[in-house]
């Protein structure tokens, strides 16, 4: 009774071609072949000629040792046909892509192969990662049955994270002066732990109450005052409870679905985020008013330059600095702050014509003041 899987090495025709080539090197007959290798026995000669023909599937590694020994040759003679088999993917990798193709197979070809694809640089992109750390445990090799599951439960998460993430946000702008800014990712981090537990299944609701005990203490532990964690918990609460009211909580994806987006599950932007990112808005607008109005004074003062036919380079170049640094004053202070009279009263009696540098200091404030009115105003430090 064979002990062999159907994927274990086999010993085929071209093994055997090849041995029966250094035989042939050597000059040999399969009866002195059988003398050299001290198989004296009848049956020895049948077995040579059978192992050259591939048909003992599975010899053992003594058998192919002294057929070598007696050929003069090593196994290096062999190396080749041997690597084509040692390069192959592990064997549950082979089986998962064979059944993922198989459940592919009814598909279009373009998505058939896009799909494979996929998840056959997902998972060179896992065993790489994996070599390149070897004090950590290698993962697993996903089987098919592992990959599907996977790629489900990604769509589901993101299906759940819109409205997770959306009511952490909510909870982030009501506790803004409660909880610091290098705190949020930390906070947020507790509050999808409560999430997960009112997701997770329990055997009664003793245990889930029990799950959230466990959970609040931590966050308290973790330096949260107890309105945060009330707050947090509120959160978390009322997004399980709109998930379960939509029909959201129980939702699966399709397979059409999936397939349209090539396996990869949309990406929800975190509340910590997102937070960064309104509060930034300000700032950048208000850093785009600037640079419009410093265009617009540019534009004024060239205009007025030329309209004088001060054209000379060196001329233009003494007012184009002075402009850059009033535009630092007045995007910090103001156009009637005593820092911008102080540079004003400083550099004026320096140039070439004082009256001309006053007038076009004071169109320089006064395109400065009309162009930043329509913008949005100065943005508190963050």
């Amino acid at each position: 009774m064979s002990h062999h899987s159907m994927t274990t090495f086999v010993f085929g025709p071209e093994l055997g071609s090849r041995l029966r080539q250094l035989r042939m090197r050597r000059g040999l007959s399969l009866r002195g072949l059988a003398l050299l290798m001290d198989r004296r026995s009848t049956g020895s000669y049948n077995q040579m000629a059978r192992l050259e023909r591939g048909d003992v599937r599975h010899p053992t590694f003594n058998l192919i040792a002294d057929y070598l020994r007696a050929c003069g040759a090593g196994f290096d003679d062999l190396l080749d046909l041997l690597k084509a088999y040692t390069s192959q993917p592990p064997v549950p990798r082979v089986r998962g892509d064979a059944a993922v193709a198989d459940l592919l197979r009814s598909l279009p070809g373009p998505e058939r192969r896009a799909m494979l694809k996929w998840e056959r640089k997902v998972s060179a992109a896992q065993e790489t990662q994996a070599a390149a750390q070897p004090g950590k445990k290698k993962p697993g090799i996903e089987t098919d049955r592992q990959r599907v599951f996977r790629i489900v439960w990604t769509f589901i998460h993101a299906n759940w994270n819109d409205v997770v993430e959306r009511k952490l946000h909510e909870f982030l702008v009501s506790c803004k002066d409660a909880v610091p800014r290098s705190e949020r990712k930390r906070v947020c981090g507790h509050g999808r732990k409560l999430f997960g537990v009112l997701t997770r299944h329990y055997r009664s609701d003793r245990r889930r109450q029990n799950a959230l005990a466990l959970a609040e203490r931590r966050t308290r532990e973790d330096g949260f005052s107890d309105e945060v964690v009330a707050a947090l918990l509120q959160a978390a609460t009322d997004a399980h409870a709109e998930l379960r009211r939509s029909g959201r909580l129980e939702w699966e994806p399709s397979q059409e679905l999936i397939l349209k987006a090539r396996g990869r599950a949309p990406r929800v932007m975190k509340a910590e985020t997102r937070m960064e990112v309104d509060e930034s808005a300000p700032v950048l607008e208000h850093n785009l008013a600037l640079g419009v109005a410093h265009a617009m004074v540019i534009a004024a003062v060239s205009e007025r330059l030329d309209a004088l036919k001060l054209d000379h380079y060196y001329v233009k170049k003494h007012y184009y600095a002075w402009i850059d640094r009033l535009l630092l004053i007045v995007g910090e202070h103001g156009t009637d702050s005593p820092e911008w009279q102080a540079e004003v009263a400083a550099t004026v009696p320096r140039m070439h014509d004082e009256v001309f540098a006053r007038e076009m200091a004071k169109l320089m404030a006064e395109t400065f003041d009309r162009w930043m009115h329509k913008s949005p105003s100065r943005p508190k430090a963050l």
